[in-house]
């Protein structure tokens, strides 16, 4: 599994399903993307801020978690998407993560121990242009002044780049390679299959 963590507007989604489409066209092998804010929400059948909303960060980070941990590498059916996760060894499933979900419960080290986990970095200047044309605002930011949301997003970066620098690779949010990822994605597959047959 490949696990894309970042913070908000850092472009996770979009750059997971991108991924998987690039690695269909120059992979032979299955290849799959999932976004666990999306797996929870279907799972639970509740929305993110409801969640947040009618019973706090708390129990949606145990959810969070418990979604996240469902994908295990075990070539069973996933609970969240009722497709393969991981039939064999050369299947690929890229995963995209909530902002906040490396920085709970051990998430981070969770990935590390479970694949190929990759931190798409982007600066403050960065998210809060993205933040000021996105479609989707964040319900905890709706109400906040633009000076409020410059300092909440300060705050929590400063909090979270302790877990997100963890990551195995890093690469730039703001214009991602995906031909680069790619590479270094078969690379730890094939790093992977290595280990598999010592």
């Amino acid at each position: 599994m490949v696990f894309l963590v970042g913070y908000m507007y850092s472009g996770k989604s979009t750059t997971a399903r991108l991924l998987a489409d690039y690695l269909k066209e120059h992979y032979d092998g299955p290849v799959e993307w999932i976004d666990t804010d999306e797996a929870v929400e279907e799972r639970y059948h509740l929305t993110i801020a409801d969640c947040f909303r009618r019973y706090g960060e708390p129990l949606f980070r145990s959810l969070e978690s418990t979604v996240l941990h469902s994908l295990t590498v075990s070539g069973q059916q996933s609970p969240v998407t009722n497709t393969l996760t991981q039939s064999h060894n050369n299947a690929i499933t890229i995963i995209s993560t909530g902002g906040g979900t490396p920085c709970f419960n051990d998430n981070m080290q969770w990935m590390l121990d479970h694949g190929l986990t990759i931190y798409l970095r982007l600066d403050e200047a960065g998210i809060l242009k993205r933040m000021a044309v996105s479609r989707k605002p964040r319900p905890i930011l709706a109400e906040m002044s633009p000076d409020q949301r410059a300092e909440h997003i300060h705050a929590q970066l400063q909090q979270r780049q302790p877990f997100y620098s963890k990551a195995h690779l890093t690469f730039d949010a703001a214009n991602p390679d995906l031909a680069v990822i790619s590479q270094k994605i078969m690379e730890w597959l094939s790093s992977r299959q290595m280990d598999s047959m010592e």
